[in-house]
């Protein structure tokens, strides 16, 4: 069966919309790790993307948002380290433009 999905079962069939969040539960709960939803792993990417300096429209474009505005309203509280950074860094050209 060939499809425009990405993920399919091993023959080639659709899965049900909700049999991976199921499946995804099943995991956890045999695995012994703590309950969260499976969209929840879409955040944690997006978080630990934005903490190692990823740009964010490669972000944005990571995870499929129509435009950089959501990708930025969602996750642009996260962005705190670059900020400091990023002024430390006009501090410094600013101290070699005063000497």
């Amino acid at each position: 069966m060939d499809t425009d999905y990405i993920c399919v079962k091993a023959d080639g069939s659709v899965f049900s919309p909700d049999e991976i969040s199921y499946k995804f539960r099943l995991f956890l709960k045999k695995n012994n790790l703590p309950h969260i939803r499976l969209h929840d792993l879409r955040h944690s990417c997006a978080s630990l993307l934005i903490a190692q300096g990823v740009d964010i429209k490669v972000i944005q474009e990571w995870l499929g948002h129509s435009s950089i505005a959501t990708t930025g309203n969602i996750y642009g509280h996260l962005q705190f380290k670059q900020k400091i950074e990023t002024g430390a860094i006009l501090e410094n050209l600013l101290e070699k433009k005063m000497r």
